[in-house]
């Protein structure tokens, strides 16, 4: 079903186009949770969802939370996700796997998880539940391995939501550390390489808000994307987008057209390296279950 909306005036003129959004429910959702799409090489992708036992069923831990961990499967022409397989390192290392990012030559994975070892008791006064972002390199005949915590991740704060810069010397993502405005904001970090990162710089306040600003995606021509539930959207967590390669002075985050933002809460928003078809993850009604993955293509 084909939706245009009355903000497609604001689209032609940021974008000079009209541009018409097709969106399907993937035939993957279930009763469960799924979200977060990511590209990988090729047909893969990564999404998270719910650790599975070998009965198939949500696992928990020992406090009956319902544990995330990330699966890897296959895209079709249609945009369908086949053939998912659960990332088996997260039952090895961490409480919660999710979120993944790459770097341009898929050597690197990036990983938002618990700052506490499985195993370990919960030390809620250090808040050793909080997350943190590791690097995991691919090595050939092992697979992912090498996971360490990125040196900037501090125990008392959240780090999370990893994504690249397309030109892959930056690191975008989502923290609650020292200099937020809101609840969570967007940072990024350069890669030194060696190990090294740079300073942490937030995005400032034409960007976030005082309020959840999640979930960055940056295209291929320089256009980041995030969720926020800040005043003015349409309900919920919003996916607005915002030209980096614009004027820092002028430029402001756009909400994005119906049907991608609904009255609930729509985020992880990606779009492939031509711009013309994608996935988000929405809380919508008459979904599959508490979140679910939709297909988008883009005219």
């Amino acid at each position: 079903m084909k939706f245009i909306s009355p903000f497609i005036l604001l689209l032609a003129l940021n974008f000079g186009f009209a541009q018409t959004y097709t969106i399907k429910n993937l035939e993957l959702n279930d009763d469960k949770s799924q979200y977060g799409v990511v590209f990988y090489k090729g047909d893969k992708v990564y999404y998270t969802s719910y650790m599975l036992d070998n009965r198939n069923k949500a696992r928990r831990d020992n406090d009956k939370r319902l544990i995330f961990t990330m699966f890897e499967a296959q895209m079709t022409e249609d945009g369908e996700i086949i053939n998912p397989k659960q990332f088996n390192k997260s039952e090895k290392f961490v409480f919660n796997t999710s979120s993944a990012g790459f770097s341009n030559d898929g050597k690197y994975m990036y990983i938002t998880t618990n700052f506490m070892k499985r195993g370990k008791s919960y030390k809620r006064k250090l808040k050793s539940i909080n997350l943190n972002i590791q690097r995991g390199e691919y090595v050939e005949g092992i697979g992912w391995t090498n996971f360490e915590p990125l040196p900037f991740c501090k125990p008392n704060y959240n780090y999370g939501h990893a994504t690249l810069s397309p030109d892959g010397s930056t690191i975008y993502f989502t923290s609650n550390a020292d200099g937020a405005h809101g609840q969570t904001d967007l940072f990024k970090v350069k890669i030194i390489g060696n190990g090294e990162y740079g300073k942490v710089e937030n995005l400032g306040k034409k960007i976030n808000s005082p309020r959840k600003d999640m979930f960055p995606f940056v295209s291929k021509n320089n256009v980041l994307y995030f969720a926020s539930d800040r005043v003015g959207g349409v309900g919920g967590l919003d996916i607005y987008s915002y030209d980096l390669n614009g004027d820092p002075e002028t430029t402001k985050p756009i909400n994005l057209p119906q049907p991608i933002n609904s009255r609930s809460d729509d985020f992880c928003y990606i779009i492939n390296d031509d711009g013309t078809k994608g996935y988000f993850s929405s809380r919508r009604p008459k979904g599959k279950g508490d979140d679910d993955i939709y297909y988008f293509t883009l005219e």
